[in-house]
């Protein structure tokens, strides 16, 4: 197909999907484009809509497969028949693969029992929900997934054989760390992951302390988020929609809080006395501390309640997020048969049902969710408060949970409202909550990246053993700071569907500094630097690529 027909078959695939927002046509292009990538657009700019319509024109004969946790494979199933209605879509629970299926969705809990059969059926299309579910190379549900899109375990992702195509949908790239993202880059074949330990070594400020690398920390940020805008493509809502704001609050509450206090002081006492970080030891002071927040979230839930009430009675939806069975039953109790509830407990159907009621039916003012099965994966549209009983200790599970009510379909502003006790490990949760919330949105930009919540307590209480200090310190209150945007492609800039028929190849080549008449080649397609020299085939990284890549950068508009 000539560069010509492509342009017209564009002009019919805008036509044909006359509901696509424009930001989601041009992620058709960037995914299309490149065959293998991360679409990081934040929570709520409509990515599986995007990912299916870049399926169909990416390989039209399919199949395709979807990768998604449990929660969402029936939102899947429903967005792939908005798209295709007349699709045989089967949505793997205990039965076996349909051969006549053209699309396959499945859970990352059953890739175990279905990856031969799956790889037997050669998808075409893999597209991975959520991505940030395989951050951790050594798992089983990322080992399996990289075995989908074509990766076998040893083999260096850019030298791998299968046609796969890969898309990798998520709107939390990084949760904590940049050794997250080494997977998901291995998972689309960037070549800078042939080598875990100099990646390491070279983004994550790795050393070997005597038992092990550690990889925990940050380095090199700018050339990271260089190699990010090769294979990733994020757009926030200010720049891809005009959707009304999203206003943060945090709320104190005054609460009597001594049996509180008593267990938290117990568990940084215990950790004082027992400060290693794994084993049981460990355990038994994360018991502890989960305890003392357990005890907490139900504490306060009568307060939250409250607030809830308050909302309610002014005419608007509310959606409310707890991690703790007691702080359920406390809202569920309050708000009887005005409110819908979701946790772990409830199967896919009744997970539907309560989304349906709530966004359908008047009667249903509240929503009760568990942070971990509600937070994600959900339209809540029709609520306009988020609120927050209980503060997790990972950032990017608040920003998905307030997505729930920030997305496509919203007409009114949105409220997100954090309740927090000074004086109290909450407080410093909160605290942390904010900063966690600007660093890691830096990282994606390319500044210096930090431990997790848990950590930071960690070194805080060891490093100074007076609690009445830690307890003072909690004491916080302030705005979490916008999200700041990865720099790199124009959002928009994409030309639908060039990349199949014209992609975009520069070729530059460098003589050896050590062997007179040697020269190396590196070739640039899409973004991605390929050099021939010994150093990139080692490591997927050279000073080659890196002054190409600096070129390319300085030519930026």
């Amino acid at each position: 197909m000539s560069y010509d027909e492509l342009m017209l078959r564009a002009e019919v695939v805008a036509a044909a999907y006359p509901d696509l927002f424009r930001h989601q046509l041009s992620g058709v292009a960037f995914l299309a484009s490149r065959r293998r990538a991360i679409l990081a657009d934040e929570m709520g700019l409509g990515k599986t809509r995007t990912a299916i319509v870049a399926a169909r024109e990416q390989e039209p004969d399919g199949p395709f497969l979807v990768i998604c946790p449990a929660s969402v494979k029936l939102n899947w199933r429903r967005e792939i028949l908005a798209v295709e209605p007349d699709a045989v879509v089967q949505v793997l629970e205990n039965q076996p693969v349909d051969p006549a299926a053209r699309w396959i969705v499945v859970n990352y809990d059953r890739l175990s029992r279905y990856v031969s059969a799956l790889e037997e059926r050669e998808p075409a299309v893999v597209i991975v929900d959520e991505a940030h579910y395989i951050k951790n190379r050594k798992t089983r549900r990322a080992q399996n997934t990289s075995r989908l899109v074509g990766i076998q375990p040893g083999q260096w992702p850019d030298k791998a054989t299968s046609r796969t195509a890969a898309y990798l949908l998520t709107g939390t790239p990084i949760t904590n760390r940049p050794r997250d993202l080494f997977n998901l880059l291995r998972a689309v074949r960037h070549p800078v992951t042939r080598n875990y330990v100099k990646f390491a070594k070279r983004y994550c400020a790795a050393y070997d302390n005597g038992y092990g690398l550690v990889d925990e920390g940050a380095s090199n940020m700018e050339e990271l988020a260089e190699l990010l805008n090769e294979v990733m493509l994020r757009r926030t809502k200010d720049e891809a929609l005009d959707l009304p704001p999203k206003v943060r609050t945090w709320l104190p509450l005054e609460l009597p809080t001594s049996r509180v206090a008593s267990y938290e002081q117990r568990a940084l006492r215990f950790l004082a006395d027992n400060p290693a970080r794994s084993g049981p030891t460990w355990g038994t002071f994360l018991g502890l501390l989960n305890k003392a927040r357990q005890e907490l979230a139900v504490l306060k839930a009568t307060m939250t309640a409250d607030f809830v009430g308050d909302c309610v009675e002014a005419g608007q939806k509310v959606v409310v997020f707890t991690q703790y069975h007691g702080a359920v039953d406390v809202f569920t109790e309050r708000f009887g048969k005005s409110a819908v509830t979701l946790t772990g407990k409830h199967t896919s159907k009744q997970r539907d049902a309560a989304v349906r009621r709530f966004q359908n039916q008047d009667s249903a003012r509240v929503f009760i969710g568990n942070l971990q099965a509600a937070g994600t994966g959900i339209t809540l549209t029709a609520g306009t408060h988020v609120v927050f009983n209980d503060l997790d200790w990972v950032p990017a599970n608040h920003w998905q949970a307030e997505d729930r009510i920030h997305r496509i379909g919203q007409t009114q502003t949105a409220f997100a409202t954090y309740l927090y006790v000074p004086g109290t490990l909450d407080g410093f949760v909160a605290r942390q909550l904010a900063e966690k919330t600007d660093l890691i949105n830096l990282i994606e930009e390319g500044a210096a990246a930090k431990a997790t919540m848990v950590d930071d307590l960690v070194e805080l209480a060891i490093t100074s053993l007076d609690i009445e200090e830690l307890m003072r310190r909690a004491d916080f209150m302030g705005p979490a700071n916008p999200s700041i945007p990865i720099d790199g492609h124009d959002p928009f800039d994409f030309p639908l569907l060039t990349g199949r028929g014209r992609p975009d190849v520069r070729i530059v080549t460098f003589p050896s500094s050590t062997k007179p008449g040697v020269t190396y080649t590196v070739e640039v397609t899409n973004g991605v630097a390929l050099c021939d020299c010994p150093g990139f085939e080692y490591g997927g990284n050279c000073r080659h690529v890196k002054e190409v890549r600096k070129t390319l950068k300085d030519q930026r508009p």
